[in-house]
């Protein structure tokens, strides 16, 4: 099969910057080789050198992802998106509970019954690499296979640390090098309502991280995918970051936002300089949105 001539060259930058105001308590899992008899074994990720919790770019960036592939159950020609792998997925299940259904093997009862208990419904990400969301996020290697060239992937985003002052606001109220709080649960067992109790790490509400989106534009229609990434923090604001989303953890809000635009000139070539896009008091994610085709400027013509 021919494949597909590159139509895309590097245009210029959209830098956005915004604070994430946490409306509840964070908690976004991190790893230690052990931990305390009586501590915390739920732990939030920390800066290694300095030990001060921050968010990952990889658990926004995927995050939004994983919400806007649900809302948009993107389709395509090579049928790898999430709608048909959702089917395929359900198909899976329910012919497993017919063979169930029509086995009186004991023993082959009892394996079906193990797949059931271990099977894990799921989306997987699309992998089209020709909708909008492979083309700003990215698309692995294996789903174009060199046909659908989506291109680099257009949106970078950065591990979002406290905002300046945050530090010294949490060993104000908590103690010296105290940044997270405990948050007790219980599990209750539905037969016989045992209850497990269990500690979760949390970053407290009000604090305040710093995000850093950077959007490459290397196609004319770039600009207009790039409201992709408003609407996936848009839908993030309504959803959850981190664990314990459906118990009250993770709610953020995306605060004082500022969008830079950088012509390809900016780098190389030239004198350009910045330019600050939202001047005019677009500071949120739905300002942004209602202003969306007005606010944005073209780069790299």
């Amino acid at each position: 099969m021919e494949k597909s001539k590159p139509d895309f060259d590097f245009k210029g930058k959209y830098i956005i910057d915004a604070e994430i105001h946490l409306k509840t308590a964070l908690h976004i899992g991190g790893t230690d080789e052990g931990f305390d008899i009586g501590g915390i074994d739920n732990q939030v990720i920390k800066d290694k050198m300095t030990g001060v919790p921050y968010i990952p770019g990889s658990s926004l960036k995927g995050k939004m992802r994983s919400l806007l592939e649900w809302v948009e159950k993107v389709d395509s020609d090579n049928n790898t998106c999430i709608t048909v792998q959702l089917n395929v997925q359900k198909i899976e299940y329910e012919n497993l509970l017919k063979e169930l259904q029509s086995t009186k093997d004991k023993s082959k009862q009892e394996k079906i019954q193990k797949k059931l208990e271990d099977y894990q419904y799921k989306a997987l990400p699309c992998k089209c690499a020709k909708c909008r969301i492979c083309k700003v996020f990215g698309a692995a290697a294996e789903g174009h296979k060199g046909v659908n060239l989506p291109g680099p992937t257009r949106l970078t985003v950065r591990d979002a640390m406290p905002k300046e002052g945050q530090v010294e606001k949490w060993e104000t109220i908590m103690g010296e090098t105290i940044y997270t709080e405990a948050k007790t649960e219980n599990t209750i067992d539905r037969l016989t309502s045992a209850a497990n109790p269990r500690t979760m790490e949390r970053v407290p509400a009000e604090s305040v991280f710093m995000a850093q989106f950077i959007y490459d534009v290397y196609h004319k229609d770039d600009i207009g995918r790039l409201k992709l990434l408003f609407e996936g923090m848009q839908i993030l604001e309504d959803s959850a970051l981190g664990g314990g989303g459906s118990r009250g953890s993770g709610r953020v809000k995306f605060k004082e936002i500022n969008i830079t635009a950088k012509d390809k000139t900016a780098y190389i070539g030239g004198d350009t300089p910045a330019l600050i896009v939202n001047q005019n008091g677009e500071k949120t994610v739905e300002t942004i949105l209602a202003n969306f085709d007005t606010i944005f400027p073209s780069i790299g013509d």
